[in-house]
């Protein structure tokens, strides 16, 4: 489990073997989630719902939703907690079809979507064998210390799994890359080219990184994410794969709002978009804005692209507004294969983060 040292020479020589990043809506083996306990993002009563529905009651209705379609590997940051979430909330542990996992990982928040690991699929010989890839972890810019426990989690996600592992000094979180399954990433320029994160590298550089650890030849990138996210602009806010060819994005209609140039202006140059090996072209399908939404005057970036697949299901965000029934109904149309439900996620959304940004895919290896 050794660090490799940066350089742009060892980051494009260490594929010993051939690796895919497994897109979303293939078979996955597990939902990760990590049970909430940080008071100082949360606040104690919206941890424990003392007065109103908080956030572990929210965590309890998703594990359930969740089990009707394959296992939860649920985290917790020590073994107090998880006793204590066992005597309180015995119903998700406690499903016949579909098992939720207890696992003792430290960490400092539920974010595991941005600091968790990446599951690659990989062939050595003829043989396929699961990879982990650990970036480094700051928070999204340092700006809501600590995340200590966070940043080392996938190490001691592959101690615990005896994953191999191949780790990277340079920050990259899971929400700021959207894969395709089959050789294309999609991101923001805000979120990966920000100072905050790799101060050092330039846009090539970036490029050359992902290609080569993620095995991948084209990036789309678009300008920039939601007002509001304190992530700078994570693209699973914004644009979504649904299949290889069909993005999901966001759609603006009000001249008044602050997304609305930015999205309009991404929804043409997905249109326009090529391939520049293939030659293909995508499918662009528009998502509506829900309500907006404020906590102490300052925007929150809630979207219904922040959806999570599951086997034979999508879970999507609603924020109990009228354009909620417009979603699902497209989420129903889009894949009619796959029971689309429905969890109103607007207190998850007040501290920035949606459905696929407390969720990590593994999928089946």
């Amino acid at each position: 489990m050794k660090t490799k040292e940066f350089s742009q020479h060892s980051i494009l020589n260490t594929q010993s073997f051939s690796r895919r990043y497994p897109a979303e809506w293939e078979k996955q083996r597990a939902t990760w989630l990590s049970w909430p306990h940080n008071e100082k993002e949360w606040g104690k009563d919206r941890i424990e719902g003392s007065d109103s529905k908080g956030i572990r009651e929210f965590f309890e209705e998703l594990i359930i939703k969740i089990l009707r379609f394959q296992d939860v590997n649920l985290v917790f940051a020590n073994e107090g907690l998880l006793n204590a979430t066992e005597k309180k909330y015995p119903s998700i542990f406690h499903n016949t079809k579909f098992k939720c996992k207890k696992i003792i990982i430290p960490n400092n928040d539920i974010w595991i979507r941005d600091y968790g690991p990446f599951f690659l699929e990989a062939m050595d010989g003829k043989d396929k064998k699961s990879l982990i890839l650990d970036f480094e972890f700051n928070a999204w810019g340092e700006k809501f210390p600590p995340w200590n426990l966070d940043n080392d989690f996938p190490k001691q996600l592959a101690l615990y799994s005896g994953s191999a592992i191949e780790s990277y000094p340079i920050v990259m979180e899971g929400g700021s890359l959207e894969f395709s399954g089959d050789g294309i990433i999609m991101t923001t320029e805000q979120c990966l080219l920000n100072k905050n994160r790799n101060p050092k590298l330039n846009k090539e550089q970036i490029e050359s990184i992902l290609k080569s650890t993620f095995n991948i030849e084209e990036i789309i990138w678009l300008k920039r994410g939601l007002e509001g996210d304190h992530t700078d602009g994570h693209i699973d806010d914004v644009a979504r794969f649904a299949d290889p060819r069909k993005v999901l994005i966001c759609k603006s209609n009000n001249k008044h709002d602050g997304n609305y140039k930015h999205l309009n202006e991404s929804i043409q140059y997905l249109k326009g978009w090529k391939n520049s090996k293939t030659g293909d072209k995508l499918e662009v399908i528009e998502l509506p804005m829900p309500d907006r939404m404020e906590i102490k005057d300052e925007r929150l970036p809630n979207s219904y692209a922040n959806f999570i697949f599951v086997n034979g299901g999508v879970i999507v965000p609603t924020f109990n507004c009228p354009s909620d029934k417009v979603a699902l109904n497209i989420f129903k149309k889009l894949f009619p294969d796959k029971e689309i439900v429905d969890i109103n996620c607007s207190l998850l959304i007040e501290e920035g983060g949606g459905l696929h940004c407390m969720s990590k895919q593994e999928p089946l290896i």
